[in-house]
């Protein structure tokens, strides 16, 4: 019987969360990394997030921070999660790798057009963390830069001469961001494909001189970024 009950209570799984690392010193871009989990209810994910913050800083030089979470009805999260492991196939344990920043995205739409019941959890009820805000707005860039093309149209970037981001100079286009003639998804993917970080990006390309954080904020996007690009809300 005890065997059962534990049993029962491993397999009640209400909650999936996804988070992601971060660097405190903001020297080393890891926000492309992401751990799809779940846990027993709304009440638990202050504990588990406490418990990967833990172990984030204990055994790497990098903290953690839960980006987004729903939960369900019914006890179905692990099926949920195995659901998105079968999609995005995880590179190590739970952990997918997210070039492009679209995992969170992709992730709501699966979620919303299931027939399972949820809801998307309040985070800031529990956490007024700076972190959160700034990994909130790293799974932004996608949907700001499509939202951006339809307010100004195709555009090209150049780049402020402070840092080194020459090879990336490109034009935003409908469907992505091109460089040479090669498309990516997203500016932060070109950056992190060819320069090998997407910290400053956002504040070192230019739309007609000026900042594309300071065209979006500029054209009404909500934009929320780190000391990197632009103040945090």
């Amino acid at each position: 019987m005890r065997v059962y009950l534990l049993a029962s209570r491993y397999f009640m799984k209400h909650v999936l969360y996804i988070g992601q690392p971060y660097d405190p010193l903001e020297e080393v871009d890891v926000q492309n990394r992401k751990k799809v989990g779940i846990t027993q209810s709304k009440g638990h994910l202050p504990i588990r997030e406490g418990q990967l913050k833990k172990n984030a800083s204990t055994i790497m030089p990098f903290g953690y921070v839960v980006v987004k979470a729903w939960e369900f009805k019914e006890s179905v999260a692990s099926e949920v999660e195995k659901l998105i492991h079968n999609i995005r196939q995880p590179y190590a344990g739970e952990w997918i790798l997210d070039e492009d920043l679209t995992l969170v995205d992709a992730i709501t739409a699966l979620i919303e057009h299931l027939k399972y019941e949820s809801s998307e959890i309040d985070l800031g009820t529990y956490t007024e963390d700076v972190e959160f805000k700034k990994a909130k707005q790293s799974n932004s860039w996608a949907k700001l830069e499509r939202e951006l093309y339809e307010k100004i149209g195709e555009s090209s970037l150049t780049v402020d001469t402070w840092n080194s981001f020459k090879p990336v100079e490109g034009v935003l286009k409908e469907d992505g961001y091109y460089v040479d003639g090669q498309r990516y998804n997203t500016i932060a993917k070109a950056c992190r494909c060819i320069v090998g970080t997407s910290n400053f990006c956002y504040k070192a390309f230019l739309i007609n001189g000026t900042p594309i954080v300071e065209v979006m904020k500029d054209q009404g996007l909500d934009v929320i970024l780190n000391h990197n690009n632009c103040a945090i809300k």
